[in-house]
């Protein structure tokens, strides 16, 4: 019997923004019950489904470029065509990709592209770029120019590099001082992850790419 390891490229969209990372792990489940795409488990007194994510997402944040692995017996073909069949379109999957083993994309992405609902101008973040948001019941200041990885036009509209990972910078904190800044009312439901990156040699990959070319 052949195994596979399949990453589906999957949108959030809609009413599924709001659904939590959390949540987002059962209504998984779910659907790979319903679509009857076979999950392999692991060994031992406890097996658990060998299912992989990459980086939550921010609920309220939007997206087109979220993945799943599923370590499963089936073809990319048929596993692609279930997955879809299965899903509303605020999860639908717009590709697929084998992998011979786990790609790890929670522990090797880096960096995601964001794209804000407001129109493009430069920031200029040589003289640092504080901000402050609540944690644990107080409120935090930090400077997170070193986490704003590029700002940049896609479409005329803003587009924001920003760390995702083992160091990440959440969009949603950036939102009420970008308001400041621009003038905007920037809400949370604006933005939208539309790349994510590994780093690969000292240079940044496309997972899309990363998932084509390394395995």
């Amino acid at each position: 019997e052949v195994q596979y390891m399949l990453t589906l490229k999957y949108c959030k969209a809609g009413s599924a923004c709001f659904i939590s990372h959390i949540d987002l792990l059962r209504h998984v489940s779910r659907i790979l019950r319903r679509a009857g795409i076979t999950v392999n488990y692991s060994q031992g007194f406890n097996p658990l489904a060998l299912v992989y994510f990459s980086p939550p997402l921010g609920v309220g944040v939007s997206s087109v470029a979220e993945y799943l692995t599923i370590d499963t017996d089936m073809n990319e073909d048929e596993g692609f065509e279930r997955y879809n069949s299965a899903v509303p379109d605020t999860l639908r999957a717009s590709g697929i990709f084998v992998c011979p083993k786990n790609p790890n994309l929670q522990g090797k992405v880096v960096s995601a592209d964001y794209i804000l609902d407001v129109p493009y101008k430069p920031i200029d973040l040589s003289g640092g770029f504080e901000i402050s948001y609540g944690k644990k019941g107080q409120t935090v200041t930090e400077d997170v120019s070193d986490k704003v990885y590029s700002v940049f036009d896609e479409d005329g509209r803003r587009g924001l590099r920003l760390a995702l990972g083992n160091t990440n910078l959440r969009p949603d904190r950036l939102i009420p001082r970008l308001n400041e800044m621009l003038g905007a009312e920037i809400s949370i439901t604006d933005v939208r992850k539309l790349r994510q990156y590994v780093e690969v040699g000292g240079a940044l990959i496309n997972v899309d790419d990363y998932l084509k070319t390394n395995f």
